[in-house]
């Protein structure tokens, strides 16, 4: 029978963003949100303060000492049955190689919680002499926290698992350690436990979200978003609605790109919001069109593309149109595209050549000014990142 003295100090661990990859010697900051499960109220301070601490483990299980085994102190004293949300400082091992992480807490300076056979929270993590690719990318759930850097392993056999049958309210975070500009991502699951309903957004801050994608219902397929490049540190993705299955993620691939910009020949100061990836926002001509009007984008760099697809509203479809793009080879403009009398959205293919410049130019008049609110490219997307490239 367990007796009182085992039931006073006792964490539950709801979330954390522990980095899967560190670089020797490396010290960050990690997030923990932890609940006060026991019978004891802990103190900040006082005889008996209460401290969140870490113990490093090899992969076989042996502890290791050599290590700078930080202690943080709460925000606040905590009664049973109240949670709190702060940083923690982490210091990785000197010497790369497999770990496991124990976030445990520690009262009075020296008896761990788990000592009586309280639950810590064990983490795989991975040290390496020199950044790679996916050094500080975190991950999150509301589900089966232990387990979520398993997505950052590069091991295609292991996966996160929900743990439990999907319903709405559920979610998984990425988080890039810091903003970058990508054009791509994906949500690898092993063949199966595919989300059911959901949607994927974007953020560059963790306030400002951009929607990406959303499958409302019967999905089998892994979740993977191609989008106009943006500066992203933050993708999530919410659960819509239920299923009796879990779902995992196996890896988790980002593909790296330059910036766009556009311009235009009318109203050129709101030209980005055909690139902005929103479909609440649009550029406009703002007059009716005419013709030698153009819309333009510079790709930041040359990439290899073969077509391009112009969203607009029916009352903003371009009337006409010549597409063409600079032909980094021949050192001239190449006209890929040309229609007129036209009444559909500009949807576009061509044989796939290098160019860092497309220009869409209008050959007719029109009453309607033009609108676009959303510019895509096809184009070759190689080299994406993540834990295995």
């Amino acid at each position: 029978m367990t007796n009182r003295k085992s039931n006073e100090w006792v964490a539950r661990f709801i979330a954390h963003d522990t980095p899967a990859n560190l670089v020797a010697g490396q010290s960050t900051t990690v997030n923990l949100k932890i609940e006060n499960i026991g019978l004891a109220k802990w103190t900040r301070n006082g005889n008996v303060p209460v401290h969140l601490g870490y113990k490093w483990f090899d992969e076989n299980g042996t502890p290791v000492d050599e290590v700078d085994n930080r202690r943080t102190g709460l925000p606040t004293d905590l009664y049973p049955r109240q949670e709190t949300l702060f940083g923690a400082v982490l210091v990785a091992p000197s010497t790369p190689g497999l770990y496991k992480l124990q976030w445990d807490l520690v009262v009075g300076g020296g008896k761990w919680f788990s000592d009586a056979g309280n639950p810590s929270l064990i983490v795989p993590v991975r040290v390496t002499d020199a950044p790679h690719a996916v050094t500080g990318w975190r991950v999150e759930s509301n589900l089966n926290i232990a387990n979520v850097t398993r997505t950052l392993d590069g091991d295609a056999l292991t996966f996160w698992d929900s743990s439990v049958a999907q319903a709405r309210g559920q979610w998984f975070r990425l988080n890039l350690g810091s903003p970058r500009v990508i054009d791509g991502i994906q949500f690898l699951s092993p063949g199966k436990g595919f989300p059911q309903a959901y949607v994927l957004h974007i953020s560059p801050d963790g306030r400002n979200w951009t929607e990406i994608t959303r499958v409302e219902s019967d999905n089998q397929y892994d979740v993977m978003a191609i989008f106009t490049p943006q500066l992203v540190q933050y993708a999530q993705i919410n659960l819509l609605g239920s299923a009796q299955s879990t779902w995992m993620i196996s890896e988790i691939l980002v593909h790296a790109a330059t910036a766009w910009t556009a311009n235009a020949s009318h109203n050129a100061k709101h030209a980005h919001l055909a690139i902005d990836n929103s479909s609440q926002t649009a550029w406009s001509s703002q007059v009716a069109q005419s013709k030698e009007m153009w819309f333009s984008i510079d790709l930041g760099s040359p990439e290899t593309i073969s077509g391009l697809t112009l969203v607009s509203p029916d009352e903003g479809i371009a009337a006409s149109y010549r597409v063409a793009v600079w032909n980094a080879g021949a050192h001239r403009w190449q006209v890929v595209a040309e229609t007129l009398n036209n009444a559909a959205p500009v949807d576009i293919e061509f044989d796939a050549l290098q160019t860092q410049f497309i220009s869409v130019q209008l050959l007719q008049a029109s009453r309607q000014p033009w609108i676009i609110q959303r510019a895509r490219i096809s184009h070759e997307m190689e080299h994406w990142l993540g834990p295995r490239a």
